[in-house]
């Protein structure tokens, strides 16, 4: 599950219960109202600090929203704490102004855009970059005695990912029936022009374009047609093909598959930070599951089964 804000590829994601959520209303909580919420390894936590993460919507504030917001707060205040006394690695504002500078420019919006499609304040945006650096933070020290990959492990996922990796330039002819298949594979083997039969025979609504599929990633076709875009010879008509379109003879134009040296050092880098995100999840609930919090009853109840979070007051 990410985060609200949409971040680069190979960033960690984030548990549930670190995502403000948009929630029905059910229950209120009376704006206004004052004192303690919670409490996190005796430490208080005050109903404004919690109200300042939800955007102002009159006298009440939906109880799910609160508890979800609570939870931002009871998450932020352990794995700083922790981060600290277990790590010695305390973030600074200056960090925290480089990492929401960071999220707007990912985004390519701007504040009061994020305030609105996101259903934030200034206040919740903040807390969201300041638990990023924390994250980059323990990421980074969990990892600090973790060894470079194998290269046999980067080998195997290069290999799983040459669907992704890879660009083919391909055409198609679509037939409902295995012998329409055949008999236009063997057309077009015979040295018929592919495009005129893609036009003649195809049902697809590529036909009326040769049957043109244009340059893509295999992986944006469903897994038998991808499978045969990288099988085919480029230039050779190949198939038939099914799936659940029909039956499909394919002919690739053109393909471009990375070699492994090429793309060796990237795949490396997103192993590193998968194993991050891993352990530093596993980390996050550890210590949330071991902290001591205590929730007002009127704002919900603490819970660490089957994760950490606060479960808002029943209707």
């Amino acid at each position: 599950m990410r985060s609200l804000i949409t971040v680069r590829r190979g960033s960690r994601s984030r548990p549930a219960f670190l995502v403000l959520a948009s929630l029905t209303a059910v229950l209120l909580v009376a704006c206004g109202s004052t004192g303690e919420v919670a409490t996190v390894d005796g430490e208080s936590i005050t109903f404004d600090e919690v109200a300042v993460l939800i955007p102002d919507e009159g006298d009440t504030v939906d109880v799910n929203r609160f508890a979800n917001s609570l939870m931002l707060v009871v998450a932020d205040r352990v794995m700083s704490s922790q981060a600290e006394e277990q790590f010695g690695v305390v973030r600074t504002e200056q960090q925290v102004d480089a990492k929401l500078g960071e999220l707007l420019m990912q985004t390519g919006l701007t504040p009061e855009q994020i305030y609105e499609n996101y259903g934030l304040t200034e206040a919740s945006l903040r807390l969201i970059a300041a638990q990023e650096v924390t994250a980059d933070q323990v990421s980074a020290e969990l990892l600090a005695d973790a060894g470079p990959p194998a290269e046999d492990e980067l080998m195997a996922i290069y290999e799983a990912s040459l669907r992704e990796l890879s660009q083919v330039c391909s055409a198609h002819i679509l037939v409902e029936t295995e012998e329409e298949g055949i008999a236009t594979y063997d057309r077009a083997v015979a040295g018929e022009d592919f495009a005129a039969l893609a036009m003649e025979l195809s049902t697809g609504p590529s036909g009326p374009n040769g049957g043109d599929l244009g340059c893509s990633s295999p992986s944006s076709y469903v897994e038998e047609f991808a499978a045969a875009t990288l099988e085919a010879e480029v230039g050779v008509p190949f198939g038939p093909v099914q799936t659940n379109f029909g039956w499909h003879v394919i002919l690739v134009n053109e393909r471009t598959v990375p070699a492994f040296e090429d793309v060796r050092d990237g795949l490396a880098e997103d192993l590193r930070l998968s194993d991050g995100n891993r352990r530093w999840v596993d980390w996050l609930t550890r210590v949330l599951t071991e902290a001591d919090v205590v929730v007002e009853p009127e704002y919900g109840t603490w819970s660490t089964e089957p994760s950490p979070n606060i479960i808002p007051p029943e209707s």
